[in-house]
């Protein structure tokens, strides 16, 4: 097939000059909240993220055997993606995590006979369509991640230690 592995053509995206005077103040503003805020336990305080898994890359290039006088590529102009939303406490929970799909009904979603769904479904995760044309997330959903896998981590989190309420 000569294939060939190429490297990226563009820079990378650079820190900005002043990268140092900016995690010097968001290490402030984070130790003035959690001061302020009492925030008293590590399981309260939650880093969340988001990442794109790509199935199917939009290419025309596919692994075939040596010599093959066709190959065929299924999908060769558009990606197959998804979103994934994860969260981690400064106690290390991982939370369970929200997998966006792009789309607007419900059939976006991976069947329920999938493999591995049932495993899913136990870890709690969360899958959902954007109601968009792509797979990233948005209000709605993070709204619905506060929801309903951050704010019943919380509660529970508070239960374990005895911690009020409000």
């Amino acid at each position: 097939l000569h294939w060939l592995f190429c490297h990226a053509t563009c820079t990378a995206q650079k820190l900005p000059k002043n990268a140092d005077e900016c995690c010097l103040e968001q290490f402030l503003q984070l130790a003035l909240t959690i001061h302020d805020c009492v925030i008293f336990h590590p399981s309260f305080y939650v880093n969340i993220d988001q990442t794109n898994i790509i199935y199917q890359p939009a290419n025309t290039s596919t692994y075939e055997v040596k010599g093959s006088k066709q190959v065929t590529v299924l999908g060769q102009h558009k990606k197959q993606a998804f979103t994934t939303l994860i969260g981690i406490s400064a106690a290390s929970d991982a939370l369970p995590f929200q997998i966006i799909y792009c789309g607007k009904m419900k059939c976006s979603l991976p069947v329920m006979m999938s493999m591995q769904y049932k495993e899913a479904q136990k870890l709690r995760f969360e899958f959902c369509y954007s109601n968009t044309d792509t797979y990233w997330s948005n209000f709605d959903l993070m709204c619905s991640y506060v929801l309903d896998i951050l704010v019943p981590y919380w509660m529970h989190q508070k239960e374990l230690i005895g911690a009020p309420p409000d």
